[in-house]
């Protein structure tokens, strides 16, 4: 699975688990605080109506002004309107049949009985020639109450206290709900209720059904919402990596030039400059490897050619195979040899195979020692050395004798060949608190700065002054860095107060010793 893949379904999975949970939550939530509310509602609506019934009953003394009025149980249980005046039934009547409020559902909320219904129930007639009272004008609409819009009163019945139904359902055992109507401590009759969340198209059914589909689209289009943003987001990620995987594979191909633009200040920044850095670094080793192999040939074959050439000569009769010409041949072949065993000895120093076996050492006496050998050489060359070591000069590091001894040399042979005869070294040695400091000064001719910086590079020699002239092959300094560098020191390079070079080499002291 690609990664952008991986991305996305990342994040649109965390959207959808969210999603999902929003919505169960929010639906139980919704559902336990809506049925909470009904029941509330029905609980208050139930209570004023069993109060209604209880004055209409205490004044009467029986249920029968609703059993031949039904209009008054519908005042009672509608609460829109105000609770009407309990009435006191004056006239008698045998009680009629039992009502049953089936029917009335659809029409009991618009319809009343017709003008002067009781008259003509009772045989009157209205006189001739008289008008109808006019009917009074309905009240203001009030507000809705919840039990009006659950429909309340039409799912209640009542019944009598021998449980015989006078408004409603034939049974009182028919409710789930059923609620004695007490009068004197005497139960004189019985409400029954049919709750809102039993009836499955009711008002509040409906109206929970209407949310979760209201939720149910809102889910829907926030999961849509977020497939378009988990791509533009996988996308957003992938792109600085995309870019990570070209530069990559142009650097496989040996294209080391390749880099790749920072988009972000985050780790794939971070790792987009360290790309960089190694593509530099990469492109850098590739050109010095091919300088490296230019120098290494033309150093080989230098010594090579005027070997050849002699050869040549001798064998055409030009030359006679005299002990000059024999030695010319020897001190050739020596410089190779030299030429081979420093490149030997820095590849070892490259791949870690360059030995050490250190312990505790003076390296003022093993300087002392390099100075005293090259005598000769600095009378040949008709140099002054002068240093600032003495016998009783002492302190102690931590190296490798045989390499040390190497590092002197190679700085002093440096000095030896690059200055002009007649000129100056010195040499001076200072004690630091957790260090020896050594600065071989040299004169005229001196080094700009510019070739200052590439002086320890192998095969690196300044032309002009400082050229193949004075012979060697460019690796005495870089492998002078690598043995300081091996026993934990520095060492750099400015210029000389005497005119020419000053290499400067810091040591680490065992102060332990």
């Amino acid at each position: 699975m690609k990664l952008f893949h991986k991305f996305f379904l990342a994040f649109f999975v965390t959207n959808l688990a969210i999603v999902i949970l929003l919505l169960v939550s929010i639906g139980v939530s919704l559902s336990s605080d809506f049925n909470d509310f009904i029941n509330e509602a029905e609980d208050q609506h139930v209570k004023n109506s069993i109060a209604q019934l209880t004055k209409t009953y205490q004044i009467n003394n029986s249920w029968q002004p609703i059993i031949n009025d039904v209009q008054i149980w519908r005042d009672i249980v509608d609460p829109r309107k105000d609770p009407p005046p309990p009435r006191q039934e004056q006239n008698k009547h045998p009680p009629r049949k039992n009502q049953s409020v089936e029917g009335f559902e659809s029409n009991f909320r618009n319809q009343r009985p017709p003008p002067n219904a009781d008259k003509r129930i009772r045989g009157h007639k209205p006189a001739q020639g008289s008008r109808p009272k006019p009917r009074p004008a309905p009240p203001a609409k009030k507000r809705e109450d919840p039990a009006d819009f659950l429909k309340t009163g039409r799912r209640m019945s009542l019944y009598d206290m021998n449980e015989s139904v006078i408004v409603g359902r034939e049974f009182l055992n028919d409710h789930p709900r059923i609620e004695p109507i007490i009068s004197n401590g005497e139960t004189i009759g019985w409400i029954g209720l049919v709750p809102s969340n039993a009836i499955k198209d009711s008002p509040a059914s409906d109206f929970l059904r209407q949310q979760y589909k209201t939720y149910y689209i809102i889910a829907c289009a926030v999961l849509i919402l977020s497939v378009f943003m988990a791509i533009l987001l996988a996308k957003h990620l992938i792109a600085p990596i995309k870019l990570l995987i070209n530069g990559t594979g142009k650097l496989r191909n040996g294209d080391y030039a390749a880099r790749v633009n920072k988009v972000s200040k985050d780790e794939i920044g971070l790792l987009s400059d360290n790309f960089n850095d190694l593509a530099n670094t990469l492109e850098k080793n590739q050109t010095n490897r091919h300088q490296w192999i230019s120098d290494t040939s033309h150093e080989l074959r230098t010594p090579l050619t005027v070997i050849k050439s002699q050869l040549i000569a001798i064998q055409d009769g030009i030359f006679e195979a005299t002990s000059d010409r024999v030695d010319l041949f020897i001190d050739e072949i020596n410089k190779l040899g030299r030429i081979v065993d420093d490149l030997y000895q820095l590849s070892s120093s490259d791949v870690g195979g360059l030995t050490y076996k250190k312990s505790n050492i003076d390296p003022m006496q093993l300087l002392l020692h390099t100075l005293n050998n090259y005598q000769s050489k600095f009378l040949q060359q008709k140099l002054k050395v002068t240093h600032n070591i003495t016998d009783t000069s002492r302190c102690t590091i931590v190296a490798d004798k045989t390499r040390l001894l190497q590092l002197f040399s190679n700085l002093i042979e440096n000095s030896c060949r690059y200055t002009d005869s007649g000129g100056k070294i010195n040499i001076i040695t200072t004690l630091k608190k957790n260090e020896l400091s050594i600065q071989i000064n040299d004169s005229f001719p001196g080094v700009s700065k510019e070739n200052q910086a590439k002086i320890f590079e192998r095969f690196y020699r300044v032309e002009q002054s400082r050229s193949r002239i004075y012979g060697g092959s460019g690796l005495g300094l870089a492998l002078c860095s690598q043995i300081v560098i091996a026993h934990q020191g520095t060492i750099n390079t400015q210029d000389s107060a005497l005119g020419g070079l000053s290499i400067n080499i810091n040591l680490p002291l065992n102060l332990g010793a």
